[in-house]
């Protein structure tokens, strides 16, 4: 049996086929928007989402305040649905690796940075994945957010392992960072051939 025991992989950018809502982007290009006001929104204001301290349409309203940007009432839902749909195409290798992983014997954890509201839809939509899970964390249901060192302290409590014993699988250097800080071993996800690969070396 490998050293390692446990994986624990990150949703948005392992378990979906995308690393950012495509359909936003698609949605504002056809409105002439530029993307760039969009990134700019999402890295000043997606920790808060993420935690629990804003709703997706504060999200876009502060966005769109901070970039001059006014919407119609129709485009600014039509961008709200956009977001949402984009999280939900999956990437079904991750889950085919994620159940080898576990027929191997190992435990699987899930560790994300996801609002509140989103979580029914990922429950529902990703339930094959979840059903794997021995333990999950999920930021905006406990108030706290990656790449802060306390919930990957609440997911190694959870698991019931020690830190050197997991591996974290995300596709954000500053999460991969944060999780070696914390004593965990940590692959950064660009696609799966690379992070099976890495992680086959990693134990060896």
């Amino acid at each position: 049996m490998a050293e390692k025991k446990a994986v624990v992989f990150d949703f948005g950018g392992v378990m979906t086929a995308t690393t950012e809502p495509v359909l936003v982007r698609e949605a504002l290009q056809e409105l002439g928007i530029g993307w760039e006001v969009a990134q700019r929104g999402y890295a000043r204001y997606r920790h808060a989402y993420d935690a629990g301290d804003i709703a997706l349409a504060e999200l876009y309203e502060r966005t769109w305040r901070d970039g001059g940007v006014t919407l119609s009432e129709a485009d600014f839902r039509r961008v709200l649905e956009c977001d949402r749909a984009s999280w939900l195409r999956r990437n079904p290798r991750t889950l085919d690796w994620m159940r080898a992983l576990k027929a191997e014997g190992r435990r699987i954890g899930i560790l994300t940075n996801m609002a509140p509201d989103f979580a029914p839809l990922f429950l529902e939509h990703y339930a094959e994945y979840v059903e794997l899970a021995d333990a999950m964390v999920i930021s905006g249901l406990v108030r706290m957010h990656k790449p802060q060192p306390q919930i990957y302290a609440l997911l190694r409590e959870r698991i019931g392992l020690e830190a050197s014993r997991l591996v974290f699988v995300d596709d954000v250097e500053e999460n991969c960072e944060a999780a070696c800080r914390a004593g965990w071993n940590a692959i950064r996800f660009t696609s799966n051939e690379q992070v099976e690969r890495d992680l086959a070396a990693l134990e060896r």
